[in-house]
């Protein structure tokens, strides 16, 4: 398997931030989410995840910069 074209900057592809976002939302699930359980139900966490999920899906579709393949 080979990485894309310039991965060392792939920080700026939404995609990548997304993804990294719902991580920090799963590991906030662990430490926050006792503490706000009586304010957020399970459902408000995971429906916001699973739109996340959703977004990550639709956000991998865009296409970011120029083509890499076409020759000029």
């Amino acid at each position: 398997m080979r990485p894309i074209c310039d991965w060392r900057c792939c920080y700026k592809l939404y995609s990548v931030q997304l993804s990294i976002l719902i991580a920090l939302f799963g590991f906030a699930q662990l430490e926050l989410l006792p503490m706000w359980q009586a304010e957020l139900p399970p459902r408000a966490y995971a429906t916001l995840n699973s739109a996340l999920g959703l977004l990550l899906f639709v956000v991998r579709l865009i296409k970011q910069g120029p083509d890499q393949d076409s020759k000029s």
